[in-house]
């Protein structure tokens, strides 16, 4: 019966699940309506909706306030502005590190050494690229850096991180 509620309440903004999968996967930004709707379903606020979805946009076309791409591309993936949630920055950690070549927990590490970043214990690299644990903020800036990722994007990724960090609270 939930699960027939929950159709319902996407179905009446005009919200497909393909629309939804689509804003899900964050490399567009989706219409406002699709975001609301999404929000709605998740038990989110409206007003938070309409305000991250207005950033957004105002981000992805300043010039005239509309939807388009937003910068920042996790390589091939959801772009590092649309992760909300662990699942979202592991993903993005998995895609930089496919871009960089998939290169060994070991040479990530030395790496990390080599640029003076964090150190990048191969095990606590292993836990977090699991899943089983969330990155500290140090250690993701280290891990992309090893991973190649350029300084002009770091701050993204700490943004990222910060909204992440908050979904993974109770």
């Amino acid at each position: 019966m939930a699960q027939l509620i929950e159709q319902n309440r996407i179905a009446e903004p005009g919200c497909s699940p393909v629309t939804l999968l689509r804003a899900d996967r964050g490399t567009l930004l989706p219409r406002r309506q699709v975001v609301e709707a999404y929000a709605q379903v998740c038990g989110a606020s409206l007003r938070e909706a309409r305000q991250q979805w207005g950033r957004a946009a105002r981000r992805a076309d300043p010039d005239r306030g509309g939807p388009g791409q937003v910068s920042a591309l996790a390589p091939s993936g959801r772009r590092l502005e649309f992760v909300y949630h662990p699942a979202h920055l592991l993903e993005a950690m998995h895609r930089v590190r496919l871009a960089a070549g998939q290169p060994s927990l070991r040479e990530l590490q030395k790496r990390a050494r080599e640029l003076g970043t964090t150190p990048l214990p191969r095990s606590t690299v292993a836990d977090v690229l699991a899943g089983l644990r969330m990155p500290s903020e140090d250690l993701l800036v280290a891990y992309v850096r090893a991973c190649g990722e350029q300084g002009s994007l770091i701050p993204h990724w700490r943004h990222a991180w910060a909204r992440a960090q908050g979904a993974g609270l109770p």
